[in-house]
């Protein structure tokens, strides 16, 4: 028997562009996307000989913990690539609320795949981990890779690490509620008529080779805003305060509902966190 103990970040898109529907369903995007440095999922992965199951638990109510489960998938998947099995023990305590943009299951899929792949004597190569992570989730390549802030594109595979990306003081407020990725699609389908239009700015590749806060602030963008917000209005009373209390930039993360504003400093996003905390005491607020 062996454990294995990994934690899991958050992520926030600095920059979401959708720009094509593929015949395959998914979606081309361009993104500017960011590990968090404070915001967590805790996982055990114990390795069993004794049988071969994939057993879940998390401490989450909802989060599914039968095959439903992105470290089910990913787990068989990994297994069926290389031909062998082991029985596997996942628990799962999470920091990061599910379904609200910040990449809690994809985190915890990445997570749990590069443990696996440890536990092998790392069997895969690069391209197939990717290959891998993305039958499973489209954000979870992006967690394969050790860089703070990266350009996504395609459907999410192709990663390309930005270094030296400027660290800047971000605040994030969850709202309550869920935004399953299938119906904002689908909203996009229907209401973003720019999407395949070639003469879109491409806010991600500006976004990308930014060096200051100042350069940041006009490529803070993202194509959910809409829908995000008709769903959930409280998103722009949140996004108000934000720039009330000294945010210079705000947005949603991924297709929402989490909002994330940037600071000049770490003082002014202290005082903000405190202001929020008070006035929105249920919802789920943290330094990022």
């Amino acid at each position: 028997m062996k454990k294995i103990h990994i934690t899991a970040p958050a992520k926030i898109n600095l920059c979401l562009e959708v720009i094509k529907k593929y015949e395959n369903g998914f979606h081309e995007i361009r993104s500017v996307m960011l590990k968090s440095q404070h915001i967590f999922d805790h996982i055990d992965v114990v390795f069993e000989n004794e049988h071969d199951d994939i057993i879940i638990s998390c401490d989450y109510e909802g989060v599914p913990t039968d095959e439903a489960n992105i470290c089910h998938k990913i787990a068989t998947k990994y297994f069926e690539k290389i031909g062998k099995r082991v029985g596997l023990n996942i628990t799962i305590v999470k920091s990061i609320p599910p379904l609200t943009g910040i990449g809690g299951g994809s985190s915890d899929g990445a997570s749990v795949l590069l443990a696996i792949d440890e536990y092998f004597g790392f069997q895969l190569n690069e391209n197939e981990m990717v290959a891998i992570a993305a039958e499973v989730g489209r954000d979870i390549p992006f967690f394969l890779q050790d860089a703070f802030a990266a350009k996504v594109g395609g459907a999410g595979e192709k990663v390309e690490s930005i270094m030296n990306f400027p660290h800047v003081p971000i605040l994030i407020v969850c709202p309550g509620g869920e935004i399953a990725t299938p119906w904002a699609y689908g909203q996009l389908d229907e209401k973003l008529w720019f999407m395949n239009d070639e003469k879109r700015e491409n806010m991600t590749e500006n976004l990308a080779k930014i060096h200051t806060l100042d350069d940041m602030v006009p490529y803070i963008y993202n194509d959910f805003a809409f829908v995000a917000e008709e769903k959930y209005p409280v998103i722009k009373e949140i996004q108000l305060a934000m720039r009330s209390f000294g945010a210079r930039a705000v947005s949603i993360s991924g297709k929402g509902p989490t909002v994330f504003g940037i600071y000049d400093n770490v003082d002014t996003v202290q005082k903000a966190q405190k202001i929020m905390q008070k006035k929105y005491p249920d919802m789920f607020i943290s330094r990022y």
